[in-house]
């Protein structure tokens, strides 16, 4: 199920995206893709929203990582007289019965992304064998999986992926609790340019400017910060002030 946004109500006071990301961790459904552009707080929800009581481990893929960063692998000690196995994130957050967040997954190579499938898999199907002691592992109850992407057409998952995650909600905008981290006058066109295509500016590139113009002025630091769009964001700002 892909979930599309509609416009927060007065009834609704969150973005509609971030009420169906609540609704969904709040009644058992355990893997979930946050999808949409970039810098709208999707691995902040992923590491952080819902139960994460045993803790949250995050794994960022590239095509250059290695599985020690998925399961684990045999590294040398501090002494340099032996080895001993360093367990990785996925593995981590079976044990504790956590969160296990996966950032970009779609950009790990073929052994890591053959690896992170088993971790993913469901339940009763997932297992991990301990390469030294051969010891069987499996997910402990409470285990849960957020993976996040910048992807925006679902299609574009490879198959055996997307039947892990069955619920994808596209994430718009940035959440109420990020947005106040800048100033007031900052929010509404932080939202409005969180999803503007080309033109998108992300919610961090607004905290720089918000944290610059205290000690530089607003046009100034939007200068700085915006580059050809300063003029845009300052337009966009003296509205707002009439309007309100």
């Amino acid at each position: 199920m892909t979930h599309t946004p509609t416009t927060p109500t007065t009834t609704n006071p969150l973005p509609d995206c971030w009420q169906a990301l609540k609704d969904v961790l709040d009644n058992g459904i355990d893997r979930v893709i946050l999808f949409g552009p970039p810098g709208t707080g999707k691995t902040y929800a992923g590491m952080n929203f819902g139960n994460v009581a045993q803790g949250s481990f995050r794994i960022t893929c590239t095509e250059d990582m290695t599985n020690l960063n998925v399961d684990g692998a045999f590294m040398p000690t501090s002494d340099g007289k032996a080895f001993r196995w360093y367990e990785g994130s996925a593995l981590k957050a079976w044990k504790s019965g956590g969160r296990l967040c996966v950032d970009e997954i779609d950009k790990a190579g073929s052994d890591v992304f053959a690896t992170l499938l088993n971790f993913l898999d469901s339940p009763e199907s997932a297992s991990w064998e301990h390469p030294e002691r051969g010891e069987i592992y499996r997910p402990k109850n409470g285990f849960s999986a957020v993976m996040t992407t910048n992807i925006e057409d679902m299609s574009d998952l490879p198959e055996a992926l997307a039947d892990r995650f069955p619920v994808r909600i596209r994430i718009n905008q940035p959440h109420p609790m990020a947005l106040k981290r800048l100033s007031r006058d900052l929010r509404e066109v932080a939202v409005n340019y969180a999803d503007a295509g080309s033109e998108r500016i992300s919610l961090r590139t607004f905290m720089a400017f918000d944290s610059m113009r205290r000690a530089l002025g607003d046009e100034k630091a939007a200068n700085i910060v915006f580059g050809y769009r300063a003029s845009g964001i300052m337009d966009a700002l003296r509205v707002n002030a009439v309007a309100k």
